[in-house]
């Protein structure tokens, strides 16, 4: 009996046990027809009928009235770059040549042109795609188009694309997650009708339950599957063996039912298998030398068995493990020939870029230059969009291209191409080694090899390399104005990230003297990191004019005289933030994403999302401010950059902190090294500190503030020190540092030292005119004067800190204020003013999403007058929050995400653990607290946080 009549390989089976998850498809379709975009995880074993399952909401989403449109990996093709939305470009686009040109902006186009109710995106077997459909995807789902989208992934349980599931994690709601489990005995009863009950229960058992192998594996005969079902009854751990038993006995059952069939249908089988889902029958003709009679005859023996699909003129094997084992069927010298005569054929025909390039990588011989021309074509053509890919191609064109030597100019044209492509992929050692290479050699070559050797420097942190290669171009002469100013404006970025100002503002203000007015995008770029210089040095008033400026000259530059600079949007809206226009900087971020939105993923990205989340903060948008700086993170892992991965993860601090307590922010609270210079040569870099300076500084200020606040007072001072290198000028770093000293200080009971800096404090934020710093240095006051028993000079102090704040426009931090003072007037014995503090700062916590805040404003509430004075400073040598403190680093991180209602599958997916690592983790914590519920042990915690008094 075949399998085409057997239960399930029909092309439209019944759904049968997938109520639940139908129910799931009918309420995202219905959240995309209210005008509210969602995505849909598909996940499952081979064979549970993920497909099946999109193929549903395929269905569904069309009658509903949606765009549909579907996409495909496939396990032999992960080296294709954007795989999985090849045939949907094609299709909106007209054909293969749009298709090459800019997949992420074609994508990006036919959502926004989508009609209402909206689109629905479905791409299965996403365990299979390339980095370049994964980075695409995690894109739309970061930044959707302004329709809403219906954007579902399918993937197997066992390989999970690790960060596109946290990036549908951090959706939360707005995520549906359906986990296929195997069918049970009811469905099978309905599966099944007709068969005898006994080999129902043998079929159910040899399965597992799995639905695909329940349809193969009922070709067997009863002491066949006797023998896998008391494989599969044995109750020690070998789930994956059992698994592996009936996928043997599949495949080898597929592969028995294919050898069986005449020569010219298993050399169609084969080749279909070895070319992949972009076959044709004229393609199987040219491959297999047969004539088409033979050809279709045999697709049409391969369709009534059930293997083969013609879908739209294209023939597919109707699931991945039916056309796996066809691929093992044919042996290596057999696919480098097919692959040989598929890549002439495609060639010939003018099919698209990737295409091509795959069936040429795996059939290139030495010295072949047709090979090697499209290698190149293709290399060249997807560094910027597919670098890995790219990368991959350049690669091979290099090994199998003729070296005529060190004068070879085609050969260092193709090695710096290669370099690109690996840079921007994440391989920065390697693109360095290359580059050093191109940097001895002669020609225009070794210019632009140094010129991205500075671009790889930046992303690893390496400044002082930068700043020494920059100089030795500009020592070297020879260049034209405007290339000289570009190196102006590269030298300035590259000493404000040292923290060497001065050094900055010249580079800039050499740059402004080198250009004239049509240069608007590096004048722009020059007057914004000279106004950012001037604030490092000090000069707040100066800054403000020079950002001025600044802004004029970036809204007076075109968008695609940005795009190339368009990196330079982050310092501006570091120096508007710093400076108090959040609005400019909200506006100025909205553009820059808007551009690079048309581009995809971008190595200015990580950067940019930085800023994000520190204007997200500041505006109260805490959940936001998360999401931002862990797409950051994500965004830094993809391009290698371990300095802007270190950025990333210094901006998540605060906002994690107030929405998930201290125990989530430090992820890895074990003391960093102290002392040494982060920008010196030669020096040891601890993991997650940045090199330059400038953020070393501001990562070491947010890591003690989350030490404060957790009570572990000595460790916030620790981070304090300061190593051996010239002093900070920076006034909001300045007043940040003193601040979090202040509290440290009240903390310890040195309350001479916290009084005396946190007077300094005040003094530079009010010399700098600067309302939230003003606010900060007024709060940190506030704080010390409840530490010493003085709560009437606090609530004076907490309430000038709150109108601080509200001038600044910072909510998160005017409800802090109002907590300190809530809790002050409590301790002054004025229950009235109290009550009303508290509530102003519940309203405020929970308008900005501050999770954890409220939890401790509520035990401040419930326990009616919190310590203060003497009693305050005798707890405060127990380090950390009493009740928690037996708590591993992981257990504290793992507690910290629970309490904010994340399920354990969305905990696994953000620290990138299994869900039964983190459900070991909480049944310690709640062994180690004495409850037994989450509920319990948030309580727990939040008792615990209460008895340090007021955050930090």
């Amino acid at each position: 009996m075949t399998a085409s009549r057997e239960v399930g390989f029909r092309l439209d089976p019944v759904l049968v046990g997938r109520a639940a998850a139908v129910e799931s498809l009918d309420a995202a379709v219905a959240t995309v027809r209210a005008g509210r975009s969602v995505a849909v995880e598909v996940c499952g074993e081979a064979g549970l009928g993920k497909t099946r399952i999109l193929r549903e909401l395929a269905r569904r989403a069309a009658d509903a009235g949606l765009l549909v449109r579907t996409g495909r990996a496939t396990q032999y093709e992960q080296g294709v770059p954007f795989g999985l939305f090849a045939e949907m470009v094609e299709a909106a686009d007209g054909g293969p040549d749009d298709a090459a040109s800019s997949v992420p902006a074609a994508v990006r186009r036919m959502l926004t042109r989508t009609p209402a109710p909206g689109a629905a995106l479905l791409l299965d077997d996403v365990h299979w795609a390339d980095s370049a459909s994964l980075e695409l995807t995690e894109h739309l789902l970061g930044s959707p188009p302004p329709v809403p989208v219906l954007l579902a992934v399918a993937f197997r349980s066992a390989c999970p694309p690790a960060r596109l599931v946290n990036a549908i994690a951090r959706l939360g709601p707005a995520a549906t997650l359906i986990d296929l489990p195997p069918l049970d005995a009811a469905s099978l009863d309905v599966l099944l009708v007709g068969v005898p009950r006994r080999r129902r229960e043998l079929i159910l058992r040899a399965s597992l339950g799995n639905p695909l192998y329940i349809q193969a594996l009922s070709r067997l005969d009863d002491d066949e599957l006797d023998s896998l079902a008391r494989l599969a009854h044995r109750h020690d751990p070998v789930d994956a063996d059992r698994l592996a038993g009936s996928r043997r006995s599949v495949l080898a059952g597929l592969a028995a039912e294919i050898t069986a069939q005449q020569p010219p249908v298993q050399r169609v089988a084969h080749i279909a298998a070895v070319v992949g889902d972009h076959t044709t029958i004229d393609l199987v003709r040219h491959v297999a030398g047969l004539p088409m009679s033979m050809v279709t005859a045999a697709v049409d023996q391969l369709g009534r068995l059930g293997l083969l699909d013609a879908d739209g003129g294209r023939l597919r094997y109707r699931h991945p493990l039916m056309r796996a084992a066809a691929y093992a069927l044919t042996g290596a010298a057999w696919r480098f020939e097919a692959h040989t005569r598929t890549a002439d054929y495609l060639r010939g025909r003018r099919a698209s870029r990737q295409l091509v390039a795959h069936h040429t990588e795996r059939s290139a011989r030495d010295g072949d230059e047709v090979a090697v021309a499209t290698l190149v074509d293709a290399g060249v053509a997807f560094t910027h969009e597919a670098p890995a890919q790219a990368a991959r191609w350049l690669g091979a064109a290099l090994r199998i291209m003729p070296d005529a030597g060190p004068g070879d100019r085609r050969r260092a044209e193709v090695a710096m191409w290669y370099a690109r492509a690996l840079g921007r992929s994440g391989e920065l050692a390697r693109s360095r080694e290359v580059l050093q290479r191109l940097r001895r050699a002669d020609g225009p070559v070794r210019r632009r090899a140094e010129t991205f050797s500075v671009a790889v420097a930046r992303q690893l942190g390496d400044f002082a390399e930068a700043a020494a290669t920059l100089g030795t171009q500009l020592r070297r002469g020879g260049l034209d104005p405007v290339e000289e100013a570009k190196l102006h404006v590269e030298l300035a970025a590259v000493d404000a990230f040292r923290e060497e100002p001065t050094s900055a503002v010249h580079h800039a203000q050499r740059a402004l003297e080198l250009l004239d007015e049509h240069r608007s995008a590096l004048v722009a770029a020059a007057l914004t990191l000279r106004a950012l210089a001037t604030l490092y040095l000090g000069c707040a008033r100066s800054a403000r004019e020079q950002l001025a400026d600044a802004v004029v000259a970036v809204d007076a530059t075109g968008d695609a005289d940005l795009r190339p600079y368009v990196e330079i949007v982050s310092p501006l809206a570091l120096v508007e933030i710093q400076l108090g226009n959040y609005a400019d900087a909200d506006r100025h971020l909205a553009r820059a994403r808007r551009i690079l939105d048309g581009l995809g993923p971008s190595s200015a990205s990580p950067y940019l999302l930085v800023m994000e989340s520190l204007v997200h903060a500041r505006a109260g948008r805490l959940t936001r401010a998360v999401r931002a700086a862990e797409q950051a993170r994500a965004a830094a892992e993809r391009v290698g950059s371990t300095e802007m991965a270190a950025m990333a993860a210094a901006v998540r601090l605060r906002p994690v902190l107030w929405t998930a307590g201290p125990a989530a922010a430090l992820v890895d609270p074990a003391p960093a090294r102290l002392g040494g210079d982060p920008g010196s040569v030669g020096t040891e870099v601890i993991v997650g500190q940045p090199r330059s300076r400038a953020w070393w500084r501001i990562n070491r200020v947010e890591l003690a503030l989350a030490r404060a606040v957790a009570g572990d007072w000595g460790g916030g001072a620790d981070l304090l020190t300061e190593p051996a290198t010239p002093p900070s000028r920076h006034p909001p770093v300045l007043v940040a540092r003193d601040v979090v000293a202040t509290v440290v200080a009240a903390g310890q009971g040195d309350h001479a030292t916290a009084a005396r800096v946190g007077r300094r404090a005040e003094r530079r934020a009010a010399a700098a005119d600067l309302p939230y710093e003003i606010g900060l240095a007024r709060f940190a006051r506030a704080f010390a004067a409840y530490r010493t028993a003085d709560p009437d000079r606090a609530t004076v102090l907490a309430e000038h800190a709150a109108a601080s704040f509200v001038t600044a426009g910072t909510p998160m931090e005017e409800a802090l204020s109002r907590h300190l003072a809530g809790v002050a007037y409590l301790g002054a014995g004025r229950p009235g003013p109290g009550a009303a503090a508290f509530d102003r700062a519940d309203t405020g916590y929970r308008a900005c999403g501050a999770v954890w805040a409220a939890a401790v404003l509520a035990g401040h509430r419930a326990a009616g007058c919190p310590r203060s004075g003497h009693r305050a400073a005798g707890a405060a040598g127990a380090g950390r929050p009493a009740g928690d403190g037996a708590l591993t680093a992981r257990e504290r991180e793992i507690a910290g995400l629970a309490t904010t209602g994340l399920t354990n599958k969305e905990i696994a997916a953000r620290l990138h653990l299994s869900p039964r690592t983190i459900e070991s983790h909480l049944n310690r914590v709640f062994a180690k607290l004495h409850v037994h519920s989450r509920t319990a042990m948030a309580r727990r915690l939040t008792e615990a946080a209460a008895e340090h008094g007021p955050p930090a």
